[in-house]
């Protein structure tokens, strides 16, 4: 199955830049993300596909609410982290 979300570190290596420069593109509204909970925040494949492409993404800044079911966790996560 195809991914449908990045992390923030999943979005940093396939830019090649570091996790802090994603962290102020979504921060900016330049690479719209959801935050999943305090800590965590995913990156819709679509709109990372649109960014890496160069084109301008008309979207909100990051989207805050809460979601209890259906979020994938990315390598390493647990939900202890959440916590």
């Amino acid at each position: 199955m195809a991914e449908r979300w990045y992390s923030i570190k999943e979005a940093a290596e396939r830019l090649g830049v570091s996790h802090d420069t994603v962290s102020r593109l979504v921060e900016r509204g330049e690479l719209p993300a959801i935050r999943v909970s305090k800590r965590i925040v995913r990156i819709p494949v679509p709109a990372f596909e649109v960014y890496a492409s160069g084109r301008k993404i008309p979207m909100p800044r990051v989207v805050r609410r809460r979601v209890a079911d259906g979020v994938e966790f990315g390598k390493g996560e647990r939900i202890s982290e959440l916590v």
